[in-house]
């Protein structure tokens, strides 16, 4: 069944572009692709399959396969829906400005909506929130702490209703201030908690004495298109050697500044970012990031990011305080 939906969707030119889980219509631009099964769910809703990306060099250009419930039109944040792109813009720009200012916006990367990195900030946040089983609900609506502050420090909820056809999706989402008496008079007066990411603040400290396990050059080849250009005509075992030669030199720096290194939440785990300058120079911002897992006494080495992703990724536990992974320097 499913071949034959995959061979009817590319006769009929079915198919569906993503960037950011938004449609956008150049397949270059696009990190996923959907297409119709020609089944539905019980309620009549149709399939699709999606494949993502695959940004390892020289194989197949979409991997994976996954099924969901087709997408409505609008604009998605998660498990947030708006009925159109103008009223989810509107959320995230109300969200932005209640806020403290900060920078919501790619550094590098010129996105195609506003406030990119709040539109992630918020998906991976109520994502965590309900596997903590800490978002407030009663009969019709639902109350989450978005973990930010405005200008007086007063917590920022957001507040929302459950579909009524499709219960785990929210509608009807706005940001309201923790001393919203209205708001609080729904939930019996409880505040919703904030999400938490780790037990004990030494998960989150990079330990520079362990060793850095990063052998294998696929990390660099894999990844090639996140290196800058101006490193892009050299051979990749020299660029491999101005890596792990970078590597020691972040672990020199991270010695003297704990904070150097940031940590990272992704797939339940506490990861680490470690800057890379392939100059050999501690001089601007770096090159590129490395992420760095724990496993037992050794550090291994998973992939790399452009400034922007691991800004994006950091951002999530806190606003990252270190010179090298301030927006305003890169």
């Amino acid at each position: 069944d499913l071949e034959r939906a995959l061979d009817r969707a590319a006769r009929a030119g079915l198919f569906s572009y993503l960037r950011e889980d938004q449609p956008v219509a150049d397949r270059a631009l696009a990190d996923a692709v959907l297409f119709p099964t020609g089944h539905t769910t019980p309620t009549g809703e149709e399939i699709s399959a999606k494949c993502v990306l695959n940004k390892n060099r020289n194989r197949q250009p979409w991997f994976g396969l996954f099924f969901q419930a087709a997408r409505r039109e609008g604009f998605v944040i998660g498990d947030l829906y708006f009925r159109t792109w103008n009223e989810g813009a509107r959320f995230l720009e109300e969200l932005a400005s209640m806020a403290i200012p900060e920078r919501w916006n790619y550094s590098q990367y010129q996105s195609k909506q506003q406030h990119p990195i709040l539109k992630s900030y918020v998906e991976k946040t109520y994502e965590r929130l309900k596997q903590q089983g800490r978002v407030l609900r009663n009969e019709s609506k639902l109350l989450f702490n978005t973990g930010l502050l405005n200008v007086y420090f007063k917590e920022i909820y957001v507040l929302g209703e459950a579909d009524p056809e499709y219960p785990q999706r929210v509608i009807n989402a706005r940001p309201v201030l923790e001393n919203d008496r209205a708001v609080l008079e729904l939930f019996l007066n409880q505040k919703p908690p904030m999400a938490t990411y780790f037990d004990r603040i030494t998960d989150v400290i990079f330990d520079p004495d362990l060793e850095i396990n990063t052998d294998d050059i696929h990390i660099i080849d894999d990844n090639f298109d996140r290196i800058p250009p101006k490193y892009r005509n050299r051979k990749k075992s020299e660029i491999f050697a101005l890596f792990q030669a970078a590597i020691e030199f972040a672990r020199i720096m991270a010695r003297r500044n704990y904070k150097l290194v940031v940590p990272q939440y992704y797939m339940g785990q506490i990861q680490f970012l470690m800057p890379i300058y392939l100059s050999g120079e501690f001089s601007g911002p770096p090159d590129f990031a490395l992420v760095l897992q724990k496993m037992g006494d050794v550090y291994r080495g998973n992939t790399i990011l452009t400034l922007d992703m691991a800004y994006q990724n950091a951002r999530l536990i806190a606003k990252p305080d270190t010179t090298w992974l301030s927006p305003d320097k890169f």
